[in-house]
């Protein structure tokens, strides 16, 4: 049965009221129930959430209700619950049950389907089993098909998200050939001078880099081996810059004192020259 109580009774008048908007969608549903819904479920999902308004269509910048049957609104409820726990349809279900509610306006039936945003871990949200060219956003227009690159950026960020880039494990470094023993025991010594009791000062130099977080195990797979940031932190110079660690890593202090001559870039520089 239908909620038809005055609180989405008012909900829904305030939708109508409003019109379309970047976080508001409505779709007739007279021909069945419309395959565009997931196109909006996806772009609302990947953008900021948004409400989907089924069984009203608009026309010339006016709203007109289908006229839809308590039986054909609840139909039309089993046909999204289908749907949305299909990963052949959509990759993630987002709404709760409370999210999707049936309501009675005058004489017609209508579908108000929430669609939460999706966090960074699910995104992106997207149609079937392809993300591209099936993953959508929303903007002021409405939906749009995201390109290949802003899928890319998304699959992206989810990563970032899920594993952040410093904590990643690299492959194949080893600690006699890869690790500054000085710079690591310079570390140790200042730890140790200004918290001598400190549980960590007097455990091996590979138990410290695995309390710091530098070498690392993946419990998941097994995978073991030194961070990103542990190579960063006490890597050689050769070690991080290598292709399977950081080949864009370029330190490069300059020193600029009170001039005035637009001509001198600089009084001081060091940089990674060989010296």
């Amino acid at each position: 049965m239908a909620e038809n109580t005055t609180d989405i009774y008012s909900r829904v008048k305030a939708l109508i009221d409003e019109g379309e908007t970047s976080e508001i969608e409505f779709k007739s549903a007279n021909g069945g129930f419309p395959g565009s819904f997931w196109e909006s479920y996806s772009a609302f999902a990947n953008t900021n959430g948004g409400t989907i308004v089924l069984g009203v269509a608009e026309k010339n910048g006016r709203l007109f209700f289908d006229g839809l049957t308590e039986e054909t609104a609840t139909q039309y409820k089993k046909n999204f619950w289908d749907c949305a726990h299909n990963r052949g349809k959509i990759n993630a279900c987002l709404p709760r049950e409370s999210d999707v509610k049936m309501a009675q306006i005058d004489n017609s039936y209508i579908l108000i389907c929430y669609i939460p945003r999706a966090s960074y871990e699910i995104r992106p949200v997207y149609i079937g089993s392809n993300p591209f060219g099936n993953t959508y956003r929303r903007n002021h227009e409405g939906d749009y098909r995201c390109t290949d690159a802003e899928v890319r950026r998304m699959f992206a960020d989810a990563e970032h998200d899920r594993h952040p880039q410093d904590g990643r494990i690299l492959v194949g470094f080893d600690f006699d050939r890869d690790i500054d023993i000085e710079s690591l025991h310079q570390y140790r010594q200042t730890l140790a001078s200004l918290q001598p009791f400190h549980p960590w000062v007097g455990i091996s130099d590979m138990d410290f880099l695995k309390k710091l977080g530098a070498y690392a195990t993946e419990y998941e797979t097994g995978k073991e081996g030194f961070t990103l940031a542990g190579i960063l932190m006490f890597g050689k110079y050769d070690s991080i810059t290598n292709n399977s660690g950081d080949p864009m890593y370029f330190v490069d202090y300059r020193e600029t004192l009170a001039t005035d001559n637009p001509d001198i870039r600089w009084t001081h520089r060091i940089y990674p020259d060989g010296l």
